[in-house]
């Protein structure tokens, strides 16, 4: 099926939180749609496993593995993805956490961290 309304060739997407579920998906559309995509995560192997199942499907996919909580290693991971891979034109940014606390009740420190 095509959506030439939405055809995303020769556009490059990061996507963060990736390797599985809400991330996975958006990632997996994205590249149905055209894109080539790059799969961010903490955990390299997930990332792998979940780029093969892109790959068999026939899609363009790279990972990176970094922890989008650090800055630092977020300006080292983008730099890597735009040297190694090319620009990256699309930004998901799908990576969360969650602390079930009443809003009166949250940390601080757990706030600045999500």
């Amino acid at each position: 099926m095509t959506f030439p309304l939405f055809d995303l060739s020769g556009h490059r997407a990061l996507v963060t939180g990736s390797a599985q579920g809400i991330g996975f998906a958006l990632a997996q559309g994205l590249a149905e749609h055209g894109a080539s995509v790059v799969l961010n995560g903490r955990d390299g192997a997930k990332l792998e496993a979940a780029a093969d199942r892109l790959r068999l499907a026939g899609h363009e996919v790279a990972v990176s593995d970094f922890d989008v909580t650090d800055a630092n290693a977020v300006k080292s991971g983008v730099d890597t993805i735009e040297q190694t891979v090319g620009p990256i034109d699309i930004l998901i940014n799908n990576a969360g956490m969650q602390f079930r606390t009443p809003l009166e009740d949250f940390p601080i420190d757990r706030w600045e961290r999500c």
